[in-house]
């Protein structure tokens, strides 16, 4: 008997057997935003007809069990399929379904399967924490995600993330990575991705340094379902500082002892808040992301030391790390906290991702940006590391300047352009010793081992370069590359150009 795919009207009830065993209205809620990731357009639904796909698919029938049940051509059926349902799911879950039998255990393993008493997998793999009876509604605070709607590569990335965060039921996770790199479109796309999964979404632009008294008092007041006590001596404290810094700069005397007096009742009020802050999180399923972390670090000194009147940044972290809650802070810094290098060896609560080049998805760029020279390629994408920053400026400057031809650009050394602005805001946090590395370094044509650099700066400090050598580690502006006898350190193309030609050698 053969049938054909005709408009017609999808029974509502049909496979409605699914909705026992499964979380249909979240499934289609995920989909729905992965279809509109996948169309890159915020209007596209699921049909019911899709939604009708998927329940049969879920009570495990096949194509051609569901082609019989809803009197339409099997052929049709699994065109619509391979174009529609499976590259939302592939979309989801970050697998490519290979069969249709694949698709109930993918979503039965990212928690859209209920057990008999009716609760997802999910929420039994949240600490095993209740869900709260009046969860708090999704809402989006201050500074939001740049727009992911033209996304490239990062797939196993956003695994690994997701991996960490909603089955591993991470704490505390660092997306690290030199500037341009992509850290915050990385978290951006993962916010999109995975924002259901919560009761509540943060994002806090870090760029400004604001005090941590004044994010408590932001995150506080967004999540918490009763006052802090102390709130308002917390707001006092964040008020008087900034009236105290700016009275400063205009007056001649000393308002030490005024700055002193404010400083000596802060400690205990910050403890409070951050504890509170602990009680909002073990409550809430929260889903935090602090953009921009190494705004809080100091310049001019090895990375991981906070500005004056910031170290209790470090505590928050200590605190969201090591304490249990059902939630998830995600923070993205070029700088590598002291925090999480010593907190995740410990658990699996903490995590840290360093992204690196873009790889073979930064075809992508070179492609939607009208370069035709396939050919040539891998040398563009090699020579500035991947960094979809740096590649999205000199492609513009190749179309301008050069007619589109990759060749003719290369043929003229390594171009910066913009992207200067990009490391010139990162070797300004730089200290002495860490610039003499860089520099040293930049005179080798090969990886260098560090006996060589001790002698290149003429400096018998080898603790102190050993310190300096882990910072630019940290900073991602080194990469390692392990020898028979020894790691060797090498410098990215784009970084050895900035450095010869901008970067001066300071005295030591």
């Amino acid at each position: 008997m053969t049938y054909q795919n005709k408009p017609l009207q999808i029974p509502a009830q049909k496979f409605i057997e699914a909705a026992a065993c499964w979380n249909l209205e979240q499934l289609y809620a995920d989909l729905t935003a992965a279809k509109q990731d996948y169309t890159c357009s915020r209007k596209q639904r699921l049909t019911p007809l899709e939604k009708t796909y998927l329940r049969g698919l879920l009570c495990n029938y096949s194509p051609p069990e569901i082609a019989v049940a809803l009197h339409r051509e099997c052929a049709g059926i699994r065109v619509d399929l391979s174009r529609g349902l499976y590259r939302y799911i592939e979309v989801l879950t970050l697998q490519q379904p290979k069969d249709w039998k694949e698709i109930p255990s993918m979503l039965e393993i990212y928690g859209y399967k209920q057990n008999s008493s009716g609760e997802t997998l999910h929420s039994t793999l949240i600490n095993s924490a209740q869900t709260p009876q009046s969860p708090i509604e999704n809402r989006t605070e201050w500074g939001l995600g740049v727009d992911t709607s033209i996304f490239y590569g990062r797939t196993t990335e956003l695994a690994n993330l997701r991996q960490w965060i909603l089955q591993e039921n991470s704490r505390l996770v660092a997306i690290l990575g030199m500037g341009g790199i992509g850290k915050t479109a990385l978290a951006s796309k993962l916010t999109n991705l995975i924002k259901h999964q919560f009761e509540c979404l943060i994002w806090v632009n870090l760029s400004h340094a604001p005090l941590l008294a004044d994010t408590l008092v932001n995150l506080i007041e967004c999540l918490s379902d009763q006052p802090l006590s102390d709130l308002e001596k917390l707001q006092l404290i964040t008020q008087d500082k900034k009236i105290l810094q700016a009275a400063r700069s205009q007056l001649e005397f000393s308002l030490e002892n005024l700055i002193a007096s404010t400083n000596a009742i802060e400690p205990t009020i910050i403890a409070e808040a951050i504890q509170h802050l602990i009680h909002c999180l073990q409550k809430h399923r929260c889903l935090i992301i602090l953009d921009g972390w190494e705004a809080v670090f100091c310049t001019g000194q090895l990375t991981g030391n906070y500005r004056k009147g910031y170290e209790v940044y470090g505590e928050l972290l200590k605190q969201v790390g090591e304490l249990q809650h059902q939630s998830c802070l995600v923070l993205t810094s070029c700088e590598k906290p002291k925090e999480i290098a010593a907190l995740e060896s410990q658990n699996q609560s903490v995590r840290s991702l360093k992204l690196g080049s873009l790889g073979e998805a930064a075809v992508e760029i070179l492609k939607n940006k009208g370069l035709s020279e396939e050919g040539e390629y891998s040398q563009l994408i090699e020579a500035y590391s991947g960094n979809p920053l740096a590649l999205k400026i000199v492609t513009t400057t190749i179309n301008d300047m050069f007619g589109g031809s990759i060749a003719n650009f290369l043929r003229n050394g390594l171009f910066l352009g913009d992207y200067s602005d990009t490391l010139s805001r990162q070797f300004h946090r730089l200290s002495a010793l860490e610039i003499q590395l860089l520099h040293g370094m930049a005179k080798e044509v090969k990886p260098v081992g560090c006996e060589n650099l001790y002698s290149n700066i003429q400096q018998d400090r080898d603790s102190e370069l050993l310190e300096a050598l882990e910072s630019l580690l940290r900073r991602s502006l080194i990469e390692t590359v392990p020898a028979e006898s020894e790691t060797l350190f090498a410098l990215q193309p784009a970084i050895k150009k900035y450095l010869m030609s901008v970067v001066r050698l300071p005295k030591l």
